[in-house]
């Protein structure tokens, strides 16, 4: 969720966890939580699952396989509506009696294996007594047949209006950390996620947009019916069913990913823009996070308020209000991230909300890196770190929000920054390859800071209990990490990393050699971004690598040619400096270690060690013998 996109969330509110007890508690594993969670030595499923800051959310003793929601909505303008929601489910223990998440609207009938159960209603609670015994590990089915018009409720984490919401010319849903339950029942914690479909039908000439893929569209006559199947497993806040009037836009993302967009008729083009650059945030996030974890991705833009963005699973929801402002392009970024930080990869407990929202933060920063550059990276930066420290008064540490006020800017800013310190602390290499494994290790699961925290350590080969107490669960704001020079931090993967030394002179040697004498022409381009992104010198246009022109942009910002045998000079800090090749001196084969740059697009640098870039024939190309052409580089000196 985006909130202080909108506006800045403050609160006076304190936690009132110890950072000790908050960390003991993060020791355990978002799969060990997964396993505890609602066990029961009776055959009564638990209420709530034991979540840490709302312990009534979601219910224990099944695990939900499948969620199947048909509305028919008869009265848009009040969403009267009739529904049947069939869920599957599996039992995790004995079962006489277990509970959904139900609010308001009226319960018709409920049936469990095709057979009538009783029922009965307490708060959220649907109270629901099959007619036998569902032995542990049974699968089952559970329909709930209901009508009215779902209430909208005001979230116990922050006062905008949550779930199902109607407004003059159709209705959304929103529904973090809670609300869905206000339109079908649910196991509503993000512990338990399942597949869906949804089967909506709204009179003419009203469409629907929801989760996932359009599978159907079946005119009834007066009414339409739009089946849409979100076969990955999404939790129940993530969950969005859209009616209105709306243009769809459609475009290809990376790797031929569909993007579908739903603007509401009416909205303005001037303010939907921003949105044009999803393919390429997508693609961005792909390349440092691993590949997009769905089958669709998309937006949805409402012409009413919405108090908020949020990433709805494949087709994040932006309202009116969060349009038009110098933020917008950030909003948006900020939702694509969160579908790998949030969505695939999702908390256990909703205190830890920090794990969704400092991440989605933080790449709102990456993004102005990569296509706005260092400069403004650092300057975005620097603002983050100044609002947090102006405002420790009103914001709590990332780890520590109070159930009352979740969206606190502490778990976005304060967290983002406390990444951003971490990725001094480790360097870049160790700081994106953490990101990276992480995604790629809980891809689809729960997790606690535990999770992130050992990745972190196991990457950088640090203890970092310490940090993380510090930057996460302190009252204090810590100051940032200062760069240091060391081969570890200067010297990476893809080239020489220099940019926290802006305005130092920065003396290297540089050992050339080869296994043979060759045409072979190398040596090294500045940047101002560790993403391969180069700016050309004669337009002004930012070009990442596999775009058109890469290479001669690259080469206009060649700062040295090596020649074979040892080299000395200098590098003017603030900048990422790249060692490239030109295989026989031609610049139609021109070789660096970001793979997406090269001519060929395959990968013909070898890191052996630490600085020593070595580029050479790595598939037998014969015609392409880079005579194995190594770059060996250390730092002499600061200045």
């Amino acid at each position: 969720m985006c909130i202080y996109c909108n506006f800045r969330n403050l609160s006076s509110s304190l936690p009132q966890t110890a950072s000790q007890q908050a960390r003991a508690v993060d020791s355990l594993t978002g799969a060990e939580i997964a396993a505890n969670a609602g066990v029961s030595q009776s055959d009564i499923g638990k209420r709530g699952v034991g979540d840490s800051l709302y312990p009534g959310f979601g219910n224990g003793g099944y695990d939900v396989q499948d969620y199947d929601v048909n509305l028919n909505i008869t009265n848009v303008a009040t969403s009267e509506l009739t529904g049947i929601t069939t869920i599957k489910a599996r039992a995790t223990q004995g079962l006489k009696r277990f509970n959904l998440d139900f609010i308001g609207l009226t319960v018709d009938s409920v049936t469990v294996n095709g057979k009538p159960a009783t029922f009965k209603r307490k708060g959220q609670e649907l109270i629901i007594t099959p007619s036998a015994l569902l032995r542990q590990n049974a699968q089952f089915n559970v329909q709930v047949k209901y009508s009215g018009s779902p209430k909208q409720i005001t979230s116990v984490a922050i006062p905008v209006p949550t779930g199902w919401v109607t407004f003059d010319g159709g209705s959304f849903v929103l529904s973090e950390p809670d609300g869905a339950a206000n339109y079908y029942p649910v196991n509503d914690h993000p512990l338990d996620k399942a597949p869906y479909t949804f089967r909506v039908t709204v009179p003419k000439p009203f469409e629907v947009a929801a989760n996932g893929v359009l599978k159907n569209t079946i005119d009834n006559g007066d009414t339409t019916t739009f089946v849409w199947k979100a076969r990955d497993p999404m939790a129940s806040y993530l969950t969005t069913v859209n009616i209105g009037d709306f243009n769809v836009q459609t475009e290809t993302g990376p790797g031929g990913l569909p993007i579908r967009n739903y603007f509401a008729v009416g909205v303005s083009e001037t303010l939907l823009e921003p949105f044009a650059l999803q393919p390429k945030m997508l693609g961005f996030f792909s390349d440092i996070y691993g590949p997009y974890p769905f089958d669709v991705y998309g937006s949805l833009v409402v012409d009413t308020e919405t108090g908020s963005a949020l990433e709805t699973q494949t087709l994040s929801i932006f309202g009116i209000d969060s349009l038009g402002r110098a933020s917008t392009e950030e909003t948006v970024a900020h939702e694509i991230s969160h579908q790998w930080f949030g969505n695939s990869v999702s908390l256990a407990d909703w205190r830890d909300i920090w794990l969704n929202e400092s991440f989605a933060t933080y790449s709102q920063g990456l993004w102005i890196e990569y296509s706005q550059g260092g400069a403004a990276f650092d300057e975005w930066v620097a603002g983050e770190y100044d609002f947090v420290a102006g405002s420790l008064d009103e914001l709590v540490p990332p780890g520590k929000p109070p159930a009352d006020d979740l969206f606190n800017s502490g778990v976005y800013d304060w967290g983002a920054v406390g990444l951003h310190a971490l990725r001094l602390k480790i360097g870049d290499d160790a700081f994106f390859d953490t990101l990276k494994t992480y995604f790629k290790r809980f891809e689809g699961s729960n997790v606690t800071p535990a999770d992130f925290i050992a990745v972190a350590e196991e990457k950088s080969g640090r203890t970092l209990d310490s940090f993380f107490d510090r930057w996460f669960y302190s009252e204090t704001l810590p100051t940032l990490p200062q760069s240091r020079v060391t081969a570890d931090i200067l010297q990476g993967e893809t080239g020489v990393n220099l940019s926290g030394f802006d305005g130092k002179s920065i003396k290297v040697s540089v050992k050339v050699t080869e296994d043979a004498p060759s045409q072979n022409v190398g040596g090294f381009y500045a940047i101002d971004n560790p993403y391969g992104v180069v700016v050309d010198s004669l337009t002004g246009n930012r070009i990442a690598p596999g775009e058109q022109g890469y290479a001669i942009a690259a080469l206009g910002q060649s700062v040295k040619t090596l020649d074979v045998g040892n080299n000395r000079f200098q590098l003017t800090g603030g900048l990422y400096y790249v060692p490239y090749l030109l295989a026989k001196g031609k610049p139609q084969n021109f070789y660096s270690p970001f793979t997406a740059a090269n001519q060929d697009g395959l990968d013909h640098v070898q890191v052996p060690s630490t600085g020593i870039y070595q580029f050479e024939d790595r598939l037998g190309l014969k015609n392409k013998d880079f005579a194995d052409f190594v770059v060996q580089i250390n730092v002499l000196s600061v200045a």
